[in-house]
């Protein structure tokens, strides 16, 4: 088997799926070709990760200008890159960008296996049936799909896709780093209070400061949290920034919460790490279109209880009220206020509920998602030579 697989850039998240990959083909006999579009991702203050891989990665363009998946540039040289290696089959990084179009349209060209990497839910947004039905089609001309989880392969098969040709396990994190890094910053936790200035106990939420990360929700409950708590509020530690930095820094100020809410900014993976070790639960607060939240398996890795908000796809999969933690309606501020007041007053047990969340993420490896994409791939194969339209119009051409 030979197996291609592509991302845009490779994060901290990316580069253990890999190294689980190789590590897999390598026992089976199999090869693996791994692309990233970019050497680095603007969103992120920092370079990629994509060094820590060394030959396992191909970087195609290491111009900061590229677009990524939409870019023509970025088609070609990996429709060349294809061409050069022939796999078996191609895991595709969803449906909606020209890069992956262009893979799919490589797999149809050619009798390869095409599986489908989803992590988009039903819930995501308001859907409209005839785009719906449009989209069924494209998916259609995938041969298998690894999906997130529970919800994402719920969509999959709502999209037609029959469930035997289903896979999960796709959205997982280094578990090891998390954990292993966490419990040696607990170990000797005074060098990292002092570097973040942070206290014995806090609750943190990390993301990027778009909307549908509903940091103004999340604040407004705080604010009122502080208001009913019987006792000396925790602080926020808020990690990332964004477009909406300098709004959510001056509804702070409006709240009267500059002395309670602390801005870390962007943090690199070793660093992140530390700020989850200290923290006594994070929280995912985003009010719509929230695919999984990476960010929840990296904090239970870590050994954290988190309340998640239940639009954001790993709920199904990761949150058990009152054994991982607990989930909540972001549309119900009051809902969410009701957890902080109930997590600050020591009527819970944080450390079995930390406990118990890394024990749930136990489950959800790198190791899970190579088994399941390799698995994914052998289905995959077979369904492609199996269908029946043997002609297909040249990859170059796939908008």
């Amino acid at each position: 088997m030979r197996l291609a697989i592509f991302w845009s850039e490779i994060l901290h998240y990316h580069v253990a799926r890999i190294a689980s990959l190789v590590t897999l083909a390598r026992e089976r006999g199999d090869s693996v070709y791994a692309f990233a579009i970019r050497a680095e991702s603007p969103d992120l203050r920092f370079s990629g990760y994509h060094e820590l891989l060394g030959d396992r990665i191909e970087i195609l363009n290491t111009l900061p200008s590229l677009r990524g998946m939409e870019s023509f540039q970025s088609k070609r040289q990996l429709l060349e890159k294809l061409d050069q290696k022939d796999p078996d089959a191609v895991a595709i990084i969803g449906y909606d960008s020209l890069v992956s179009r262009a893979a799919l349209g490589w797999c149809r060209c050619h009798g390869r296996g095409a599986i489908l990497m989803l992590e988009s839910q039903a819930k995501d947004t308001d859907r409209v049936a005839w785009k719906e039905i449009v989209k069924a089609g494209l998916v259609s001309l995938y041969d298998s799909v690894l999906a997130g989880g529970k919800a994402q392969a719920a969509y999959a098969s709502q999209l037609g896709v029959p469930s035997e040709r289903i896979y999960t396990g796709y959205d997982v994190v280094d578990n090891a780093f998390w954990s292993t890094r966490a419990d040696t910053v607990r170990s000797d936790s005074t060098p990292w209070r002092e570097k973040y200035s942070l206290p014995p106990h806090y609750f943190l939420t990390a993301c990027r400061f778009v909307p549908k990360k509903n940091l103004d929700g999340l604040l407004r409950a705080y604010a009122q949290y502080v208001t009913r708590s019987d006792c000396k509020p925790w602080p926020l530690i808020i990690v990332g920034d964004g477009p909406l930095s300098s709004a959510i820094r001056l509804q702070v100020a409006s709240l009267g919460l500059k002395s309670l809410v602390h801005f870390l900014g962007y943090l690199s993976a070793d660093d992140m790490a530390s700020v989850y070790a200290l923290a006594s639960v994070f929280i995912l607060a985003s009010s719509y279109s929230e695919q999984w939240g990476l960010v929840v398996n990296e904090a239970m890795a870590a050994g954290l209880p988190v309340l998640v908000s239940n639009v954001c796809g790993c709920v199904p999969d990761l949150v058990t009220d009152g054994v991982t933690g607990f989930s909540f309606d972001p549309s119900d501020e009051k809902q969410l206020t009701d957890r902080l007041v109930q997590i600050s007053n020591g009527s819970l047990n944080l450390q079995i509920l930390g406990f118990c969340a890394r024990e749930r993420i136990s489950h959800y490896t790198p190791s899970h998602f190579a088994h399941n994409l390799f698995a994914a791939a052998e289905v995959a194969v077979a369904h492609a030579r199996s269908r029946w339209w043997s002609y297909w119009p040249s990859s170059s051409i796939w908008f």
